[in-house]
C-alpha cells in the first residue's frame, strides 16, 4: 500500500477534486489484479492483461523506443493502465498529459504502482465524458497524441473514438476545406450562421455563403394574401426555389461539405441530391425541439444532425430516421461580445441596476410582474405596451440589434437571463438547454442572473454562474448582488474566461468540423489534395519577385491557382509591380484565346 499514500499525497495538491473522487470509488468486478513473472504488478481488465505478464517494465521500454517524438513537445496518452508506459514516458522527459475514462482504473494503478514521477510531469484527466473532452481539452487534443494498445482494446469505444477525434481535430487546424454554409432567411439563428462563417475563416478554409436572408422581403410578400392557403403555399413554393438554389451552388461551388442551420432553406430533394453528389450535409439546430417541430421534415435527410438538446432528443431523432446526431451547444463570438469602455451617454441611455434583452414571451410578461419594484430596463420586441410592465420598456419594445445588445450587456449591474417559454407562469422547470445570451452576456465580462437549466453544470462550473428557480431566489439573489459590486466582477471574470477557453463560435466549428471529418473520410482526401496543390503552387511560384506580396491577400486555407492570382491583383492598391503586370497580361492573353475560340 506503500505506492498508495505516496500517489495520493501528491495527487492532493496537483488536483483535489479528483483526489476525492478517486477516494470515492471502488474497484469493479471487472478489474482484477496479480503479479508478473517478475514480481511486478499487472492487472487484467475483462480477461485481458494490461501490460505484460513477464516484465512490464521491459516492455514498457521496448514500447518507449517507437515513440518517434520530440521530448520537449507535450504528448497526450489515452489510456492507463496501470501507468507502466506513461512511467517510461514520464522518466525520458516527455511532459503533457495522460486521459483514462474509469477512475477505478487510475485508482487501481495509484494503488499498486509508484506514479509520483507520472504526476508531476503529466496531467491526469480522468473519467471525463467524451462530449466534454471536446470542449474542454481541444488544444490538448489537436497536439500530439499515443494511444496506449491494451486500453484501446479494453476501453475500445472511449478510446478509439478519442484518438479518432484527435486526428480529424489536427486536419481541421489545417484549414483547406470548403464549405458551404446555408443561411437562414431570417431569425434568431441568423446572426449566428454569420458568426459560424467568420469561425469557418479565422481557420483557414474557404466558405462559400448562400445568402438566403437576401430573400426575406420576398417572403415577407406573403403576408399580401388574406387567405391562409394562399400564403402557405406561397411560402412553401418560395422556400422550395431558395433549396434548389442551394442545389445549384453546390454544384458551382463544388464543396467538400454543406453546413445549414436552423431553418435554413434546404429540404429533402435537395438534400437528397447532395448526398448522390457525394456530399456531407450536416445541420446545426440551435432551436428547441419541443417548440419547433419542423426538425421531422428534414432531420433525416441530413448526413449529421448537431442539437443544442439532449435528455429525450436524440431517441425522437433516432425513430425519425436520424443516422448520425452530436450534442453541440450554442456560443458566443469574442470578437463581437466583449467588454466595452462606455461613454457616458451610453451609461445614461443604457445602464440599469437591472435589466433584460429579449421579446416579450408569455412567461416573461408574467414573471417580471414580480419586478416592478426595482429599477429596472427591458428592451426587445413583441412587449405589451401596458401596465404594469408599460414604465419599464424601452424603445416602444423596438427590435434590438446585436450592437446595441452588447452595450445593455456591459452597462447593467444585472443582466436578468430568463429563457422563454409560450405557457409556464416563470422559469420553466424542465427547461434544458442553454441560449446564446447565457455565452454571450458572460463574454462581454457581464454579470448575469439566469434560470436554472438541465445542462447548465455541463457548461459552467456553479461558481462561473448564478442562477435562480423562481421568484423568491431571484429576488433574494438581486438583493445580494446588487450590495456586492466584487462578487459580481468576480463571477462575472470567471465565467468569461470559461466562454473563452470552451464556448466561442471557433471552438464550435472545430468540433462540429472533426466529427464530419471523422465520419466522412471523402472529406479529408480532399482536403489534404487541395492543400497538396496549394503547396506545390507555392513551391513553383517562390522564386518569382514580389510573389509573397500576392499570395498574402489570398485566404490560407484556399487552394491557389492562377484565378487566385489574378483576383489577388485586381484588390491590391497602388502602382503594380512588374510580376502584376506580367500575370495581368497572361490573363489578357487567356481571355483573348477563349474569346477567338
Amino acid at each position: 500500500m506503500e505506492p498508495w499514500y505516496r500517489n495520493i499525497e501528491v495527487l492532493l495538491l496537483k488536483d483535489p477534486a479528483l483526489a476525492e473522487l478517486v477516494l470515492r470509488c471502488s474497484d469493479p468486478e471487472e478489474l482484477s489484479f496479480g503479479r508478473a513473472k517478475n514480481g511486478e504488478p499487472i492487472a487484467k481488465r475483462a480477461g485481458i492483461c494490461l501490460h505484460s505478464s513477464y516484465d512490464p517494465s521491459r516492455e514498457a521500454a521496448e514500447w518507449l523506443k517507437t515513440i518517434d517524438r520530440d521530448p520537449s513537445a507535450p504528448l497526450s496518452v489515452l489510456g492507463l493502465g496501470l501507468g507502466y508506459h506513461i512511467k517510461a514516458l514520464a522518466e525520458a522527459g516527455f511532459r503533457g498529459a495522460f486521459i483514462e475514462p474509469d477512475p477505478a482504473m487510475f485508482r487501481m494503478a495509484l494503488k499498486h504502482l509508484d506514479l509520483t514521477g507520472v504526476l508531476e510531469q503529466f496531467e491526469p484527466i480522468v473519467g471525463v465524458p467524451l462530449d466534454k473532452l471536446r470542449r474542454s481539452r481541444r488544444d490538448l487534443l489537436a497536439g500530439e497524441t499515443i494511444a496506449h494498445p491494451a486500453s484501446m482494446r479494453t476501453s475500445p469505444e472511449y478510446i478509439e473514438e478519442l484518438a479518432g477525434y484527435a486526428r480529424s481535430l489536427g486536419l481541421v487546424r489545417k484549414g483547406g476545406l470548403k464549405i458551404l454554409l446555408v443561411n437562414p432567411i431570417y431569425g434568431g439563428s441568423l446572426p449566428a450562421a454569420r458568426h459560424c462563417a467568420t469561425a469557418l475563416k479565422q481557420l483557414g478554409h474557404e466558405v462559400g455563403v448562400f445568402s438566403a436572408e437576401s430573400f426575406a422581403s420576398g417572403m415577407g410578400f406573403a403576408d399580401r394574401f388574406s387567405r391562409p392557403v394562399h400564403r402557405k403555399n406561397f411560402l412553401g413554393g418560395m422556400v422550395s426555389f431558395l433549396s434548389q438554389g442551394v442545389e445549384m451552388m453546390a454544384r458551382e461551388f463544388e464543396p467538400d461539405l454543406v453546413l445549414a442551420l436552423a431553418q435554413a432553406p434546404l429540404q429533402q430533394p435537395e438534400l437528397g441530391h447532395l448526398e448522390q453528389m457525394g456530399i456531407p450535409t450536416a445541420f446545426w439546430f440551435v432551436e428547441d425541439y419541443r417548440v419547433l417541430p419542423y426538425w421531422r421534415e428534414v432531420a433525416p435527410g441530413y448526413s449529421h444532425f448537431f442539437a443544442i438538446q439532449q435528455g429525450d432528443f436524440p431517441a425522437e431523432l433516432a425513430r425519425n430516421g436520424v443516422r448520425r446526431q452530436s450534442y453541440l451547444p450554442t456560443s458566443a463570438a469574442p470578437d463581437i461580445h466583449l467588454p466595452l469602455e462606455l461613454s457616458e451617454a451610453d451609461r445614461l441611455e443604457f445602464g440599469s441596476p437591472l435589466s433584460f434583452v429579449g421579446a416579450g414571451y408569455y412567461n416573461r410578461q408574467r414573471f417580471f410582474r414580480g419586478l416592478t419594484n426595482y429599477p429596472f430596463k427591458i428592451w426587445g420586441s413583441d412587449w405589451p405596451l401596458d401596465l404594469p410592465l408599460l414604465p419599464f420598456i424601452q424603445r416602444n419594445a423596438a427590435r434590438i440589434d446585436t450592437e446595441t445588445c452588447v452595450k445593455i450587456f456591459n452597462a447593467s449591474d444585472i443582466n436578468l437571463n430568463l429563457h422563454s417559454s409560450s405557457h409556464h407562469e416563470g422559469v420553466d422547470p424542465s427547461g434544458d438547454f442553454v441560449n446564446p445570451r447565457t455565452f454571450e452576456i458572460a463574454c462581454c465580462n457581464a454579470f448575469q442572473l439566469v434560470d436554472r437549466r438541465g445542462l447548465m453544470p455541463g457548461l459552467f462550473a456553479d461558481d462561473e454562474m448564478e442562477t435562480f428557480a423562481d421568484m423568491t431566489e431571484l429576488r433574494d439573489k438581486i438583493g445580494h448582488f446588487l450590495a456586492r459590486p466584487e462578487s459580481r466582477q468576480a463571477t462575472a471574470e470567471k465565467s468569461r474566461n470559461r466562454v473563452l477557453g470552451e464556448h466561442t463560435y471557433l471552438a464550435r466549428m472545430e468540433e462540429l468540423l472533426a466529427i464530419m471529418i471523422g465520419e466522412f473520410p471523402i472529406c479529408a482526401e480532399k482536403q489534404r489534395q487541395r492543400l497538396d496543390r496549394r503547396e506545390a503552387f507555392l513551391t513553383e511560384m517562390s522564386g518569382l519577385d514580389g510573389i509573397d506580396s500576392i499570395l498574402s491577400r489570398i485566404p490560407p486555407g484556399k487552394a491557389v491557382g492562377l484565378p487566385d492570382i489574378y483576383r489577388s491583383i485586381e484588390i491590391s492598391q497602388g502602382e503594380l509591380s512588374r510580376t502584376e503586370k506580367i500575370f495581368l497580361m497572361l490573363k489578357n492573353i487567356e481571355v483573348a484565346q477563349e474569346v477567338a475560340g
